[in-house]
This record gives structure tokens, sequence and C-alpha cells, in this order.
């Protein structure tokens, strides 16, 4: 491999030893040295990639990324902002005009909140445009699904039909399926549809993987993860086409097979890795399924936990003893709570294996102090909260001053990993760092942005990103740095963060050249 040497550059490092350097030499995919250009001798024959007095920064990694699904949604009916059911079911129209009678429909994004009355759609609403196709729309949240009777019918969900454990199916006036299945009754529509293919998978994952890198994204913590998706990395990496760092949490559904295979923390290469395993114990905000200490505004529903906390226990445990970190879905402040305590509780098993709660959206103030007391990283989602701001007005009240704490989270000392939620969100880190800094839209709403306080400086950001991300999976000793002996994973911005008089002046950035162990594989062509 030839070396490569960043010059002229403007290079933040996330090393507080050395926070700054003009120069770093590439060797074998790691960084030899970094610091001024005056110390180095420079070799011969090296290239040279002159950033233009550009800031450099090590590589973006999302900490919470559906890699299958960020790539299925580029394929899929687009549903993000629709205003009302008409605008959605035109969509759906559209493309069922152009696709064989039979064939699923599926689309992603909706969001009954910003619909008049707030009110959840219906099969009928479907039913009058797709008749001769199953359809199958994911709401923002990933957290249900807005199906029509072709789609109930194929799946063989019928009034009789029982909910699985930590699920709904909504029933209508009529008492028959309304359309509207919740958390895990969602797999009664996904198991019904037919599987993709191998080509197909990995063909998609490629599409995720090119859009990543030109967002100056090097890696990824892919959440969820079955058996066909991470075979499909697997053959990519084997044939060299994977060069997105991928750490994969897998699928806690197929818990006994990951351990009775032996497959742990660590496995893999620097490329493709285990990271850990995916738990749910709760739903979501948006849903109005994630897990209450006292009951949304207005109501007496408090939603409801996915599984037995005894039993979530009880596999996050087999988790351990097996070797797989545990990674686990909270949102609601009485989930978080009791996910605490039981890692609490767990904390003498596998020790050496690292713990994160993924979302961590509500948190008593008694609960915030324990991620960094008992060693859990934060690994939360910024945008989540400029777009869910609203959302969390109307359902949780006051109660939203302990949401999204990012800077409190960060004052206690605890590890904050920073991502996405994509496809529920734009997988682009430049904006949650804005996101992250100003607490307000890219309309600049609300005005001096939501809770101001838990707003993080412009170094914390960048750090939650790139370090923070690297310690959640255990890995700060060889990424996330731009240090010698790192891997040499970096990005050229086109405008100096830490130059800008305004902070939602950070949306202007945009990767310019994305760099992975040395091998640039995104060079913005304008």
């Amino acid at each position: 491999m030839s070396e490569l040497l960043l010059t002229n550059a403007r290079i933040w490092t996330g090393d507080a030893a050395r926070p700054w350097a003009t120069t770093a030499l590439v060797r074998d995919g790691r960084f030899a040295f970094v610091g001024d250009e005056r110390e180095l001798s420079v070799p011969s024959d090296v290239d040279v990639l002159d950033a233009n007095a550009r800031l450099a920064v090590a590589g973006f990694v999302d900490a919470h990324v559906h890699l299958l699904q960020t790539g299925l949604a580029m394929r899929s009916v687009d549903l993000k902002g629709v205003t009302g059911v008409h605008e959605a079911a035109q969509r759906v129209a559209e493309r069922a005009a152009s696709t064989p009678p039979g064939a699923w429909l599926i689309g992603a994004g909706w969001d009954q909140n910003l619909w008049p009355g707030a009110h959840f759609p219906t099969r009928h609403d479907l039913d009058k445009i797709a008749p001769d196709h199953p359809v199958a729309l994911a709401h923002t949240s990933a957290h249900c699904v807005w199906v029509n009777s072709a789609a109930l019918r194929e799946a063989g969900i019928t009034k009789e039909t029982a909910a699985p454990v930590g699920g709904r199916i909504d029933l209508g006036d009529d008492l028959q399926p309304s359309g509207v299945l919740f958390d895990t009754a969602q797999a009664l529509i996904y198991n019904a549809m037919p599987s993709p293919s191998r080509e197909d998978r990995e063909a998609t994952i490629l599409d995720a993987v090119r859009q990543a890198h030109s967002l100056g994204l090097t890696g990824v913590h892919a959440m969820d993860m079955g058996r066909g998706e991470l075979a499909a990395l697997r053959a990519l990496r084997g044939r060299g086409k994977l060069s997105l760092r991928v750490r994969a949490y897998l699928s806690q559904a197929q818990l006994e097979h990951w351990v009775n295979e032996g497959t742990g923390t660590g496995e893999g290469d620097d490329v493709l890795r285990i990271g850990g395993l995916k738990f749910f114990a709760d739903g979501a905000l948006a849903s109005l399924t994630a897990w209450m200490q006292h009951p949304y505004e207005g109501g007496t529903d408090c939603g409801f936990a996915l599984q037995p906390v005894h039993e979530l226990e009880e596999r996050v445990r087999l988790s351990l003893k097996g070797g797989l970190a545990p990674a686990i879905h909270a949102i609601g402040d009485r989930a978080n709570q009791e996910v605490l305590d039981l890692l609490e509780r767990l904390q003498n098993v596998s020790p050496s294996l690292p713990r994160r709660i993924e979302h961590a959206q509500l948190l008593q103030p008694a609960d915030s102090m324990r991620f960094a007391e008992i060693g859990v990283t934060a690994s939360v989602q910024p945008i989540h909260a400029t777009q869910d701001y609203r959302k969390v007005d109307r359902e949780w009240g006051e109660r939203g001053s302990n949401a999204y704490v990012f800077e409190t989270l960060r004052w206690t000392g605890a590890n904050i990993a920073f991502g996405s939620d994509s496809p529920v969100e734009t997988i682009d880190p430049i904006a949650g760092i804005h996101a992250a800094v100003t607490r307000r839209t890219a309309a600049g709403e609300p005005e001096g942005g939501w809770y101001p306080d838990e707003c993080v400086s412009l170094e914390a950001a960048l750090s939650a990103y790139t370090t923070g991300c690297a310690m959640a999976s255990g890995e700060d000793a060889r990424v996330g740095k731009i240090a010698a002996g790192y891997l040499a994973d970096f990005v050229v911005l086109s405008e100096d963060l830490f130059a800008m008089d305004d902070p939602m002046r950070i949306l202007e950035a945009r990767a310019d050249v994305t760099v992975v162990g040395g091998e640039a594989v995104f060079r913005r062509e304008d």
C-alpha cells in the first residue's frame, strides 16, 4: 500500500494531548505521523492530498444505523414530511401505477403527529388506491407499520389473531384490524413479505455505503442485524467490496443461535467486526409505546415494556456470558431506569464487555448520573431532539426538560456516542452535529434552541461522532482520532466549523474527501 500525505490542512485531531496539526502521514492504513510538516522528512514517492487549508477531522462514525434498511429506504416510497393521509396515499398510488399487481409496495417515514388531529391512518385509506397490491408503510419511528387489507390477507391477520408479546394489533370501530400494527406485531407483516435475494441485499447495502461515504462517514454501528444481512456483509468483505467499517449489533431474536454458534464481540477484522447484541426494552415516543413512569399528557397510558424485565435481564445475562456486548433500546424514563437497574445488577458478568443504552431519550435526573457510575455508554441521536421536540412538548409536557440531555450526560462524565437511527432520520453527521450544538431545526426553530442548556460544544459533538463511538465499541485505542498508530480514517470538510460566526451555518458544511484506511472512498466532484 502506498503512503499518503495529508498536507496544508487544519487538522482537529481529537487528541487532547495535541488537538491541532497541519500534516499527517499515512503508512499501511494507519497514521505514521501527525504534526507540523516541518517536523517530517517527506518521502519522495508519497501520494499527496492537499487540503487547501480546509478542516480535516477523524472520520465520522454513526453509532446507530439500520444499514440494510437505509439502503432499502432509498428504493422505497418516501413518506417523510407528508402532511396528511391523502398526500401519503397519493405517493403510494404513483408507485402502484408502475408496479405489477400482487407485488408488495414498501414505504417509510410517515408521522401522524404532523397531520391534522394527529390520528393514526387505517387500511381503508390504502385500499382505495392500491387494492391489488399488498402495502406496508413503516412509521418514521419504525415502531409501527400501516398496511392495507391485501397485506393483512397475505399475513393471515384477522380479528382473531393474537399479537405477540410486546406488540399490538390495532382494531377499528368494527373490531377488525384497522391496518396499524405496533412494535413486535410488525413481524407478522414483515415475515409475510418475500425475502430479498442475496444479490439484492448486497446491492442495497452498497447503496447505503456509498451514501454514507458521501457524507463523511467512515464507519457505522449497524443495529438489529439478522443472519441474511450479516451474510451479505461478509460476502462483500470477502470480495473486497466493503469500504465502510461496520460494527454489527445482532438481533436479539436470534440470541440462542448466535451464542450456540460462538459468535462474540470483537470477532472479525478492522472492516467488519461483531459489536454485540441489540435488545429492546420498550417502544417509541411517536407511536406512544415508550415505557413511562407516569402517563402521557392528557391520558392514562404509560406505554409498555416489550418483554418482562426479568426475561430481558436473563437474556442480557446470557448474551454477556456468551461474549456478546449488550446494546439495549430504551426511550421512556421507566424503560431507562429498569435497564440501568439490570445493567447495574449484571456489572460483574463479563465486565470487560462494553454496555450501552440506545436512545436514552427521557431520563429521571437521578438516572442521568448513573451512566458514568456504572460504565454505560449513552448512544443517542441528537437530530431526534430537533425533529421530535414538538411531540415531546405535547406528549411529555414539562418532563421534556429531562429529554435528550446531552450536556448533562457529558457533564456527569458519561461516554456519549452520536448517531442517526437512519433511515428514521438522515444519516448525515453534519445534521446531527448542528442539532447537538444548536438544539434548533434547519429552519432555526425554536428560536434560541429547545432547552438550550443541553446544547453541547462543537468539540463535544465531534468527539461524540468519533472517539465516543470508538469507546462504545471498545476500540478507542485504534480508531476515532488522527494520531500516530490509529487507523487512517478522516474527512476533509468544505467549511471550517471552528471558524463559523453562527452555529446555524454548520449545515453549510459538506464532506469533500472521505478517506478510510488511507484510501479515498469519496471525492466531491465539484
